[in-house]
């Protein structure tokens, strides 16, 4: 500014959801230490954490929650017209739910053991839009939605995973993608994820060879 003055930005709003109460204490400091971050609370899961938050809406959720309670996480965000965006730390983060989480409009997922600065550093990231993945799972979007070439005749076909022939069965049933989302509860975004997955390893170029090549190997029956 031309009287030298400086803008002087409002701390970031952080919640915590762990399940353990020494993870949640781990945070907790972590965000209290950094004066660019206010810490609103903390609790086991996002249903205790809305009844004491008292209508304060966060920034950012940091949050260890396994696969089968990410349902819990949708109350929170439901709870506001501009979701707050996520850190997501898990043990095994190249797993197929992550990919439900990618289309939160910004979403940061690192390792359970993180670095206390990296934690820090992906707070501020996704609050400023951005997303944050570890290699792995950066080079397996890369290859989910790489372009997919046809297969020899004799080339053997990769087996597709539960879920992939779940979205292909559909596919044959004449489903689009916003219905395949709403029917297996999971974003637009993942079904193309799942398409792309499905039409590399089949070979297929288009959604009509993708079932034929499907029925063809056995992956589904119509």
């Amino acid at each position: 500014m031309s009287d030298g003055q400086t803008i002087r930005r409002a701390p970031l709003r952080v919640v915590v959801i762990a399940a353990s109460w020494q993870e949640r204490a781990s945070l907790q400091a972590l965000v209290e230490a950094n004066p660019a971050l206010e810490f609103l609370g903390s609790a086991p899961d996002a249903e205790k954490l809305v009844d004491c938050l008292a209508g304060s809406m966060p920034d950012v959720v940091v949050t260890d929650i396994a696969p089968e309670a990410s349902d819990a996480l949708k109350t929170l965000l439901e709870l506001s017209p501009v979701s707050p965006s996520l850190v997501l730390l898990s043990d095994d983060p190249d797993s197929d739910w992550i990919f439900d989480a990618l289309p939160a409009d910004a979403v940061a997922i690192l390792p359970r053991n993180a670095m206390p600065a990296e934690i820090v550093v992906s707070i501020e990231a996704v609050a400023a839009g951005l997303c944050v993945l570890t290699p792995d799972i950066l080079a397996r979007l890369l290859a989910e939605t790489r372009p997919s070439r046809q297969k020899g005749s004799g080339e053997p076909f990769e087996a597709l995973t539960l879920r992939e022939i779940e979205v292909l069965a559909m596919l044959a049933d004449g489903l689009g993608n916003k219905e395949i989302a709403r029917h297996l509860d999971i974003s637009d975004n993942t079904v193309k994820f799942h398409l792309s997955s499905i039409f590399g390893k089949l070979g297929a170029t288009n959604r009509t060879e993708a079932v034929m090549l499907g029925m063809r190997h056995g992956f589904i029956m119509v």
